[in-house]
């Protein structure tokens, strides 16, 4: 009965998730069922320009205004003030770090501790840490690692042939975006002589936390935990049941800023800012048809990169930006295969966030990319009863906050088994 009680009157005994844009705040609240997670409230504000720029909060008391403004608007049936938030992904860093297996937890900590030395460029005491052990990955046996080489140099022969026959220019030709054999081959991973844990670091600045903090304070929310974006992101999108062994690519495209993120392991592995946004998309199309942005928003959504609507207008404008997005993201995804030599090869790109929403990008990119593309479902890690007033909701434009509500439950529920 006190443990009912205390959860009861304590603020912490409920928490939300709360998504932090530079053109948006949103919120997710769920609960755990028996079947799965379910969703209680939810709710979305646009932010003018000049309160965030680039994930850095420029007015401190205009954002604590907007969100204390969101939670009240909410719908559905939020409860309680604890939040669990994300931090900007430009402004955050996550690595694999590999660390000699140590036998108690001081140990641990003291390795892990000049591994951050080492690997984050600010000093110890201008930042916020945190790490967890992550279950090995089962090295490739010899057999096995000539089995790949073998595939990767036939899929190589493949696409040089059929580049060839497109009359597209040859290997050595290929502009810098174009994966060639000597970039892709590389030496053979050493074997540690020791068994060696693998660990998740992720650190931010200390300015930066205390920022966010104090925004979420002055709206009147109890923040329990800040979380970079792309762990948030991963929960949301990728299946609770997804195989260790299976590795997936995650594009965030977000109004101001975009982002992929590599989950491979079962766990994220690397996350890195692609410099395009759903903003600057709707600009060039504004400018080139010298339409307002508004106008621009919504062409690009109906007509998209079908060529076959709008008389291929928006096709000729956003494939140059398409071309370039396809460029960095193949860069990614091959300094991704060079840089995690224990890494599996991405063959799947899953697309959240508003730029995501377009017609055809997913076709396009899956085409240039030759990998599986597809647009995320958000919900699909939570049950199939959803609030009908949901349904007029973009669900792509919610994976984040969908990721951090899913945090928050759990959040929720540790704290009521410390009663």
């Amino acid at each position: 009965m006190e443990s009912k009680i205390m959860a009861i009157l304590n603020p912490l005994s409920h928490a939300f998730g709360v998504d932090i844009g530079d053109r948006s705040f949103k919120l997710t609240q769920l609960i755990r069922r028996h079947n799965g997670y379910q969703l209680l409230a939810w709710g979305s504000i646009d932010v003018p320009e000049g309160v965030l720029d680039r994930g850095e909060i420029i007015d401190q008391e205009k954002a604590a205004a907007l969100l204390a403004e969101l939670v009240k608007s909410a719908r559905g049936r939020l409860r309680g003030r604890a939040v669990v938030a994300c931090l900007p992904e430009a402004k955050t860093f996550v690595k694999i770090i590999e660390i000699a297996k140590e036998t108690t937890d001081d140990g641990l900590r003291r390795a892990v501790l000049t591994e951050i030395e080492q690997n984050i460029p600010l000093p110890q005491d201008e930042i916020y840490y945190d790490w967890q052990v992550l279950p090995d990955i089962r090295p490739k046996k010899p057999a096995e690692r000539a089995a790949t080489s073998a595939a990767a140099a036939e899929e190589k022969k493949d696409e040089e042939s059929e580049t060839a026959a497109k009359g597209e220019p040859g290997a050595d030709e290929k502009p810098a975006a174009e994966p060639g054999a000597e970039e892709e081959a590389g030496p053979e991973p050493s074997t540690p002589s020791r068994p060696m844990t693998r660990v998740l670091l992720g650190a931010a600045p200390k300015s930066l936390v205390d920022s966010y903090t104090s925004m979420l304070e002055k709206a009147g929310l109890a923040p329990i935990a800040l979380e970079i974006e792309a762990m948030a992101i991963s929960r949301a999108i990728v299946p609770h049941d997804t195989a260790p062994e299976e590795a997936v690519g995650l594009l965030d495209i977000g109004a101001t800023r975009s982002s992929l993120v590599i989950f491979d392991g079962g766990s994220v592995q690397m996350s890195i800012s692609i410099p395009i946004s759903g903003i600057e998309i709707t600009r060039t199309v504004s400018s080139l048809l010298n339409v307002s942005m508004e106008d621009a928003e919504v062409l690009k959504r109906e007509c998209g990169l079908d060529a076959d609507r709008c008389e291929d207008k928006m096709w000729k404008i956003l494939l140059p930006l398409i071309d370039d997005m396809t460029a960095k993201i193949r860069n990614a995804l091959r300094f991704y295969r060079i840089g995690f030599p224990q890494g599996k090869k991405i063959e799947k790109l899953y697309l959240c966030g508003g730029g995501a929403l377009f017609k055809e990008i997913d076709t396009v990119l899956s085409r240039k990319l030759t990998i599986k593309v597809r647009r995320g479902n958000p919900l699909i890690n939570l049950t199939k009863k959803m609030p009908k007033a949901f349904r007029d909701e973009q669900p792509l434009t919610y994976a984040t906050a969908i990721g951090l509500g899913l945090d928050a439950t759990d959040e929720n529920r540790q704290y009521r088994r410390s009663f």
